[in-house]
C-alpha cells in the first residue's frame, strides 16, 4: 500500500473527474494562507520540458526486531521525475511506466507554453501514437473522485495539487471515505461461499464483500446453483439439494489515503447448522495493538521503501475476527462434500 499522492494522482488520472460544469478556473491565492491540499517542493526544466518533486511519506507502523514489538513512525521519501510537453493549449504530463512519452495525463484551462499556471486535470490520457485522446466516463468512479475537479499550480519552486467540489468547495483527499458498493449478496464474497460449499477447498476473505462480482449470475450457473430470493443483504439458495442462506447482519467499509477501515458480519444457515462471521481490519496501526500478545493479529512482513531498500519487518494493520472459523463451520455443515465443478 502507499499514499495517493503525486505519482498517484497522475497514475490513477483517467479515474478523476472532467467537469462538464461552467464552473471557471480559481484565482491561484498567492500567498497561499488558504491553500488546502498538498504542496510538493518542485525542481523544473522549462528549457528541456522536465520537472522533479520529493513526497515525504509518514505512516504509524508496529516494527518487529528480535521478538521486540514496537510502535514507531516511518518516513520514506519518493523522487519523481515527469516529461511534459504542449499540444496546443494543453498540457500533457507524462507517464513514467517504462514506456517513456507513450501515454500522459492532459490537463487545460492554463496558458500554452508555460507551465507555470493553475492547470486543471480532466479525465482523458493522451496517446502519442495516435496524437489522440483516450477519455473515460466519469460516472465511473467512486468515493471523492466522483463530482471533483483536480488542479495542479506550478510556480518556480512549488507544485500545488488541490481538489475541489462542482460548488468550489475544498476537498481533503485524504479524509477516509465510506465504500458505496452495497450488493454485498452479489460480490466476490459470496462466490468464495459458493465454492467452499462445493469443495471444502476454498478459504473466505471478508474484505472481499465489497469487491462487485464480474458476472455473479454466470459464477452461480456454472456451480449449478440455484438462486431462490436475492436482495442486498440476504440471499437464499439451493447447493446440491441442500438449502442455505446468508444474511449480511453488518457491513462497513472507510477507505483511507493509505488502506482501509474494514467490519463484517454475516450469518449461514442450512438445515444442518448455523455459521456466524464477525470480522473487522484496520490499516491504521495502534499502541495498542503493537504487542508481543497481539502477533496474531497482525501479518508480519517486510516492507521497502520507494529504493527497494528494507523499511521494516513488521505490519502496518490489524485484523480481529473468526474468518478462519467461518469458513471450518461452513465445511463443517455441508451434507455432500468435496463435489467438482
Amino acid at each position: 500500500m502507499k499514499f495517493l499522492g503525486l505519482a498517484g494522482l497522475l497514475c490513477c488520472a483517467t479515474m478523476l473527474a472532467c467537469s462538464e460544469s461552467n464552473e471557471s478556473n480559481p484565482v491561484s491565492n498567492n500567498s497561499r494562507e488558504n491553500f488546502v491540499g498538498v504542496k510538493y517542493p518542485l525542481v523544473l526544466d522549462e528549457a528541456n520540458r522536465k520537472f522533479s518533486t520529493f513526497e515525504v511519506h509518514s505512516h504509524d507502523v508496529c516494527k518487529v526486531d528480535d521478538d521486540k514489538y514496537e510502535f514507531v513512525t516511518m518516513v520514506d521519501t519518493q523522487h519523481i521525475e515527469r516529461d511534459y510537453d504542449f499540444r496546443g493549449d494543453t498540457l500533457v504530463i507524462f507517464y513514467n511506466d517504462g514506456e517513456s512519452r507513450k501515454y500522459g495525463q492532459v490537463f487545460v484551462d492554463g496558458k500554452n507554453g508555460q507551465i507555470k499556471n493553475k492547470w486543471k486535470m480532466i479525465n482523458c490520457k493522451y496517446v502519442q501514437e495516435s496524437n489522440s485522446l483516450d477519455c473515460r466516463d466519469a460516472s465511473e468512479l467512486n468515493g471523492w473522485l466522483k463530482n471533483t475537479i483536480t488542479y495542479f499550480d506550478f510556480t518556480q519552486d512549488t507544485l500545488f495539487a488541490s481538489v475541489i467540489d462542482l460548488k468550489g468547495n475544498a476537498v481533503d483527499i485524504n479524509a477516509p471515505t465510506e465504500d458505496e458498493y452495497d450488493d454485498y449478496t452479489g460480490s466476490s464474497f459470496m462466490e468464495d461461499i459458493f465454492d467452499v460449499i462445493i469443495t471444502s477447498q476454498y478459504e473466505v476473505f471478508p474484505w472481499t464483500a465489497f469487491w462487485k462480482s464480474e458476472n455473479f449470475e454466470a459464477h452461480a450457473q456454472k456451480r449449478n446453483v440455484v438462486i431462490n430470493s436475492k436482495d442486498k443483504t440476504h440471499i437464499s439458495f439451493v447447493i446440491r439439494g441442500q438449502n442455505f442462506e446468508v444474511e449480511f447482519t453488518k457491513a462497513k467499509r472507510l477507505q483511507y489515503n493509505r488502506g482501509s477501515y474494514v467490519e463484517v458480519g454475516a450469518t449461514l444457515k442450512s438445515d444442518n447448522g448455523v455459521c456466524v462471521l464477525d470480522y473487522m481490519s484496520d490499516s491504521k496501526m495502534t499502541p495498542e495493538i503493537c504487542k508481543a500478545e497481539n502477533a496474531g493479529l497482525m501479518d508480519l512482513a517486510s516492507t521497502y521503501n520507494s529504493k527497494d531498500s528494507l523499511l521494516y519487518y513488521g505490519a502496518d494493520s490489524y485484523h480481529i475476527g473468526n474468518a478462519g472459523e467461518f469458513r471450518d463451520c461452513i465445511v463443517n455443515l455441508v451434507k455432500n462434500k468435496n463435489a467438482e465443478f
